[in-house]
């Protein structure tokens, strides 16, 4: 598996020097996995869209009317 450095913020080394190796690993792994998946959707994402006719005030007004209509959906 590749090795990477990681530099740590000054406010940060306490709380890394409280924890194992292991711990460690398993924290900045599990950051990097969830930040990389979050970027390469936006990314994909981007891709998408990037001939869409769809403008960022029809998106929110779409989330609106679906947020209505599920709140009306729960009052059932």
């Amino acid at each position: 598996m590749p090795q990477v450095t990681v530099n740590i913020p000054e406010e940060l080394k306490r709380g890394f020097k409280e924890l194992s190796t292991e711990e460690v690993d398993t924290l900045v792994s599990k950051a990097l996995r969830e930040r990389l998946s979050e970027r390469l959707m936006f990314k994909v994402a981007g891709e998408l869209l990037k001939d869409s006719q769809i403008t960022d005030e029809k998106a929110l007004s779409w989330g609106r009317e679906l947020k209505e209509k599920e709140a009306k959906r729960r009052k059932k």
